[in-house]
């Protein structure tokens, strides 16, 4: 009954418009026709809208890509900056461990018999002196690792069977990063720079254990 009315009121409606644009001297075609217009417009003021949103969307998700992009790039240059700034460090200390090395080697001093005698009875009173010896390098190899040898050592270069004191030495990082002895192998008769850093004890192959002064090398030549 409700549906009915409100048909009827509509019908009504139209019929009052179309009596009222008569009356106004406006045909039925030119209100269908109008009506028409509008309805066009009206279409196309939603499809603009349906337009906007898009765009809007699509705006949206460029400014999004965009800052992605922006912060992708600002992360870029820190690491960069960081690794520019690791290398200068590392290039500093290169250089500022290159000079200590050289210091040491300018106030390394030739060593008297008795001195290295001293030496070697108590390395860990002697820490931190630079000195210059002659060694014969007796152990070199997968047990003692790349950058550690043991050597017997005198305090001038004397025949092969006549180096008296053993003693350990280590080069670089002591682990890998020692090229000064690349070219050192056992048996060669060397002269070291190298500085006192103390005692070591070690078990010897034959079931016993002994103690030696160790030493940093500082730089070595083959004799």
């Amino acid at each position: 009954m409700g549906n009915e009315h409100e048909r009827f009121l509509a019908t009504a409606t139209a019929l009052a418009g179309i009596l009222s644009l008569a009356a106004c001297g406006v045909s039925a075609e030119e209100f269908e026709a109008a009506q028409a217009s509008s309805a066009a417009i009206a279409a196309e003021k939603e499809a603009l809208r349906a337009q906007l949103a898009e765009t809007e969307t699509q705006l949206a998700l460029a400014e999004e890509e965009a800052a992605g992009l922006r912060a992708a790039e600002e992360e870029r240059a820190a690491a960069a900056e960081a690794q520019k700034a690791r290398k200068a460090k590392e290039k500093e200390d290169r250089e500022a461990a290159a000079a200590a090395e050289k210091a040491k080697a300018n106030k390394a001093k030739k060593v008297t018999k008795r001195a290295l005698a001293h030496i070697v009875k108590q390395p860990d009173s002697h820490i931190d002196e630079n000195v210059t010896l002659y060694g014969l390098v007796t152990q070199f190899d997968s047990a003692t690792g790349p950058c550690t040898f043991r050597a017997e050592l005198s305090h001038a270069q004397v025949g092969k069977y006549d180096y008296e004191h053993n003693s350990m030495f280590t080069a670089g990082d002591g682990l890998a990063d020692c090229d000064a002895l690349d070219d050192i192998v056992a048996e060669d008769i060397v002269q070291i720079t190298a500085t006192v850093t103390g005692s070591l004890s070690y078990d010897t192959t034959i079931g016993g254990s002994t103690t030696v002064p160790k030493f940093q090398v500082v730089k070595i030549k083959r004799l």
